[in-house]
């Protein structure tokens, strides 16, 4: 298995490495290789900007993380000088025969929630391989700690809109969990709009247009008819990051999303609702393409 790991050279590249790794340890293989390609992209005159010393302390970085973290694994460094770094990082994945492309936070954002970039922000409307974004300073342990990375994805949540076309990434992490000894969670979202004036009857109308989104997307998770195992859970809030607030995250857990069936197949193509539910993530969150496969 080969996971590429998109590396800036101007920034910390350990939260990206935490997930690339930590996804290489969950997703199924059956070769017992794990490769971690660490990616950068400079510009064509990088040395003019001071580029190449920024991407030599990245390096290095890098490369004392693996040591401490990635034992057993084998991990690669390539550089690719380019003046877009999406396309550049999309030709590397394509050329590894990637699993998945995985992308740090951008450094404008809190803590602990994912913060999707420039770069993220197109490889998640144009990728051909699932890409992961790991949320600002994340760790993959459950627990603080140094030492080897071992610990795997527990649970998968998958986002679910309700819709038809929302059933495909659901049914790409069932498929996935029949492999893996994760557990599956089947997640909607809903946002309540502000109350309204006179408040007396704005709340009573808002209270029961959500009570009926509710009604109506617990009915389609339970036709989707994933088995007494699979948790299926709603959750609705005054904004998409309460919403997703209002549901329990686990340590070791990774937000599945699905791309929109306007894009086109086996591309990434976030639609609006997806989009947002991504860009407030408190966990780490995989992209899948339409018709991918999820086994390699």
């Amino acid at each position: 298995m080969t996971i590429v790991v998109g590396a800036q050279p101007f920034g910390d590249p350990r939260a990206a490495l935490e997930l690339g790794a930590n996804l290489a340890r969950t997703l199924p293989e059956r070769s017992g290789v794990f490769v971690l390609v660490v990616a950068t992209v400079v510009p064509p005159d990088g040395g003019r900007h001071g580029s190449d010393a920024a991407l030599a302390h990245a390096q290095d970085v890098a490369r004392a993380w693996a040591t401490e973290r990635a034992v057993g694994m084998q991990v690669e460094f390539v550089t690719v000088r380019a003046r877009s770094v999406p396309r550049a990082l999309a030709d590397v994945a394509e050329r590894q025969d990637a699993t998945a492309l995985v992308l740090g936070s951008s450094t404008a954002g809190a803590h602990g929630h994912v913060v999707v970039g420039s770069t993220a922000d197109v490889l998640l409307h144009t990728s051909r391989v699932p890409v992961a974004v790991a949320p600002r300073g994340y760790q993959a342990v459950s627990v603080a700690g140094a030492g080897p990375l071992d610990v795997p994805v527990h649970r998968l949540t998958v986002a679910f809109g309700g819709t038809p076309s929302g059933r495909e990434p659901v049914r790409w992490a069932q498929a996935l969990t029949r492999e893996i000894d994760v557990r599956l969670r089947v997640a909607s979202f809903g946002v309540r709009a502000m109350p309204m004036y006179p408040p007396e009857v704005g709340l009573d109308i808002e209270a029961e247009v959500s009570e009926q989104w509710r009604e109506q997307v617990s009915a389609a998770q339970r036709d989707l008819d994933l088995g007494p195992d699979v948790e299926l859970v709603t959750s609705v809030g005054t904004s998409w990051a309460d919403a997703m607030d209002r549901i329990p995250w686990e340590p070791g857990e990774v937000l599945i999303a699905g791309s929109s069936s306007v894009g086109g197949l086996r591309a990434v193509f976030l639609g609006s609702r997806a989009a947002k539910i991504v860009r407030h993530s408190p966990v780490p969150v995989l992209v899948v393409p339409r018709g991918s496969d999820p086994l390699p």
